[in-house]
């Protein structure tokens, strides 16, 4: 029935709401919780909820902006598109930025205890968590936003903006189709986000190394019941690497390469706008 009232690129609207809907709802809550729990009030939970901030930002864009262009086929909203197009890289790049901060986090927490405490001191995490939201502000702004009203500003600063539009024709958002913007989209985004996804694996590896390496040493002085429960913390921290790592970077070869070698529409949707939106649902 659907089908016969709503056309392909309306149904992945259709199919994307509810997945961007869960990612809003659990990312907005783990916001929510870790503000309010005071066990949160350290480095890492000021982190996280940075980390979950970004995310909810993203799924909300697509579940309050993108869907109901989709499905409505509003030309009001295509036209502004590139708005959308600029809050949804803006808001990835922070949440992939904070994720390597993270990663950093513990890494340090394991390997330099001692300085730890000096480097990821509350005042120090909330510098940090500024500065990448002012760079990673500047950095979307310099190479995504193109407005006329940005332009009029700065177009003596800047060589070049790159937009990311919705197409209707295909259904899911694309970049300015020039050379250099192309040279932009490739390096800038899937070179730069793979590099650090990458170093986000090595962190997180030689941090679980190191944790236990540690547990070993301590076994001797604790109790079996303590020493299985230090064990357990391990294997669901390396399951949550792992699975970190795993929703990014498939992400990537997903949105940047499958869809040259694919033809059926509902393909590309899943390779592209689904794997966008599905990679910050799970991560919430």
């Amino acid at each position: 029935m659907l089908r016969m009232l709503l056309n392909d690129i309306q149904l992945t609207g259709l199919v994307l709401f509810p997945v961007a809907f869960l990612g809003t709802f659990f990312n907005w809550t783990a916001v929510f919780v870790i503000y309010k729990l005071p066990s949160f009030r350290h480095a890492f939970g000021y982190l996280s909820s940075s980390q979950a901030f970004a995310d909810a930002i993203h799924s909300t864009v697509f579940m309050l902006y993108f869907c109901p262009m989709v499905i409505t086929g509003s030309e009001f909203l295509t036209e502004y598109s590139e708005h959308c197009g600029f809050i949804l890289l803006f808001s990835y790049e922070l949440s992939v930025q904070t994720h390597l901060i993270i990663s950093m986090n513990r890494f340090f927490a394991a390997w330099a205890p001692y300085k730890y405490k000096i480097m990821f001191s509350d005042r120090n995490t909330k510098i940090i968590i500024f500065l990448i939201f002012i760079l990673t502000l500047g950095f979307s702004l310099t190479f995504y936003e193109g407005t006329s009203f940005f332009e009029m500003f700065v177009r003596n600063l800047f060589l070049v903006f790159c937009s990311l539009e919705y197409s209707q024709k295909t259904g899911f958002f694309f970049f300015t189709d020039t050379p250099l913007c192309n040279a932009i989209g490739w390096y800038a985004d899937f070179c730069k986000y793979l590099t650090i996804i990458i170093i986000i694996v090595i962190l997180d590896i030689s941090t679980i190394w190191k944790v236990r390496s540690i547990n070993k040493k301590v076994r001797t002085s604790v109790d079996l019941q303590t020493t299985h429960r230090m064990s357990a913390k391990e294997i669901n921290f390396l399951k949550q690497t792992i699975f970190q790592g795993f929703i990014f970077a498939p992400e990537l070869v997903s949105y940047f390469i499958l869809p040259a070698h694919l033809s059926n529409k509902w393909a590309i949707f899943f390779s592209t706008s689904f794997a966008w939106v599905t990679v910050h649902a799970l991560d919430g």
